[in-house]
């Protein structure tokens, strides 16, 4: 299979617009009255996610610390750091409203930590699984 870093990013940003979308549009199903800005910044997130992902999925070994990375720990890394950025700058936010949702109990905002890393996860794994892997300097 030939790489390629340019399948890899319209992969990931298409998944990023389609999980930024579903929660644009299921959180009002919920009850739960999403900002416009707030929904629109989450989904630029999620397309900048599956951007970066994929670029960072070019890469086979870290570049300083010189250890093989494969495609989940890439994903999860990388999933987990961005909802943690998330996060952190909309605290108030997110606490608001997952305390109203209260969906099993799970009323703190960084339980998005979780989703993040899955997110990263889906979106690793389908840019590799249809794009390739590695093969860096790009041709």
């Amino acid at each position: 299979m030939r790489h390629s870093v340019t399948n890899r990013i319209i992969i990931g940003k298409t998944i990023g617009l389609v999980a930024g979308l579903s929660v644009f549009f299921i959180m009002p199903l919920l009850g739960e009255t999403l900002d416009f800005k707030f929904g629109l910044g989450l989904i630029l997130l999620y397309i900048l996610l599956g951007a970066i992902i994929a670029l960072v999925g070019m890469f086979d070994r870290h570049p300083v610390l010189n250890f093989k990375m494969p495609w989940w720990l890439k994903g999860l890394a990388l999933g987990l750091v961005m909802h943690l950025v998330l996060v952190l700058l909309s605290y108030d936010q997110m606490a608001l409203m997952v305390q109203k949702m209260d969906i099993l109990g799970m009323v703190s905002p960084w339980w998005a930590l979780i989703d993040g890393a899955i997110l990263g996860l889906i979106m690793s794994f389908a840019e590799t699984k249809f794009a390739g892997e590695g093969a860096l300097p790009l041709k």
